[in-house]
């Protein structure tokens, strides 16, 4: 039993180290943002449609994401200035279904999953000391 409780907190540390990673990535982005993120890069090539369900965003609210995950300019809401976007996903026409969008990785996306899937593999040096 306390070998499962040193690796619940070795798990909880690499998923601090990830958060962090993404805090110094952009410390603005959104849960939302990155739940969309995730998943794109988890499957690439994913129809946009089919995050709906999963994320339990509305249709406005995964555009929203989607854009602001995009390389272009997006607006938060129509109130804020237009701000870059974080170049971290692409959508393309799906070539067989003209109305759906499909959505993967850019290559810097991809760059920033290769790092996260990094800290979710680390052995941490403290064995099962606190977390922080």
């Amino acid at each position: 039993m306390y070998a499962e409780a040193d690796d619940y907190k070795r798990d909880i540390r690499n998923l601090i180290r990830v958060v962090e990673e993404f805090r110094t990535f952009d410390a603005q982005m959104e849960l939302s943002q990155l739940l969309v993120y995730l998943l794109i890069a988890a499957s690439p090539g994913k129809k946009v449609a089919d995050l709906l369900p999963v994320t339990g965003l509305s249709r406005s609210a995964l555009s929203r994401n989607i854009l602001a995950l995009s390389g272009g300019e997006y607006r938060a809401d129509h109130r804020a200035a237009a701000k870059p976007g974080l170049d971290l996903i692409t959508t393309v026409t799906d070539p067989f279904d003209g109305r759906a969008q499909l959505a993967a990785p850019t290559r810097r996306g991809v760059s920033l999953a290769e790092k996260i899937s990094k800290f979710l593999h680390l052995e941490t040096p403290d064995n099962g000391k606190e977390a922080r």
